[in-house]
């Protein structure tokens, strides 16, 4: 089936922004090379991702999609190194302004969440501790990363991140199971964008 004459100029604007990032001459800010993901099963390894390349330049934008099972899960927790077993990364390499997140120490990578690079969850409930207010969930993301500040600033801070993805500050003093399923959503924004990774 052919494309429509929007369709069409719609890809060919979006190819032509592509070319502009490279032509700069920039450095890409995320590049994942030849990425294999295995999941090891009794049967043998189940291959979820397979020779994964991608490149993005800053301001690029890139969604994934896909049919359930297919692999975008699976491709965000390995540039996050955030698989657990069966999984585990064959081959390929996943570069981060420069760096190599799959040579990186537990610590340094550790740290790299959050700070450098960062997951926003579909199913926001899991990511968020149930007996934790919001507000303590987000310090505790930048305490961790060596943040330390008093509170009237942490207040204003969370305030701040919470108003810039829709949410009033008043969310900052709930729990996760007084919040709506888009509300998560948002908030796992806003702890995602807490060190403007």
């Amino acid at each position: 089936m052919g494309q429509s004459a929007p369709e069409k100029e719609r890809l060919m604007a979006q190819q032509s922004q592509s070319n502009r990032y490279q032509s700069s001459n920039a450095e890409p800010l995320l590049e994942i090379k030849d990425l294999h993901v295995h999941y090891e099963t009794a049967d043998g390894a189940v291959k979820a991702v397979s020779g994964v390349n991608l490149t993005l330049y800053e301001g690029e934008r890139v969604a994934l999609v896909g049919e359930s099972g297919c692999g975008k899960t699976t491709l965000a927790l390995a540039i996050m190194r955030l698989l657990k077993p069966p999984a585990r990364i064959v081959q390929g390499e996943i570069i981060l302004a420069g760096r190599d997140l799959l040579k990186l120490d537990e610590e340094k990578m550790r740290l790299a969440r959050l700070q450098d690079v960062a997951l926003v969850t579909q199913a926001a409930m899991n990511a968020l501790n149930p007996v934790m207010r919001i507000k303590d969930q987000i310090i505790d993301g930048l305490v961790d990363h060596g943040y330390e500040e008093t509170k009237t600033t942490f207040r204003k801070r969370i305030h701040s991140l919470l108003e810039h993805v829709g949410l009033k500050a008043n969310v900052a003093r709930m729990f996760p199971h007084e919040l709506s399923g888009g509300m998560k959503q948002r908030v796992g924004m806003a702890t995602a964008s807490a060190l403007q990774p």
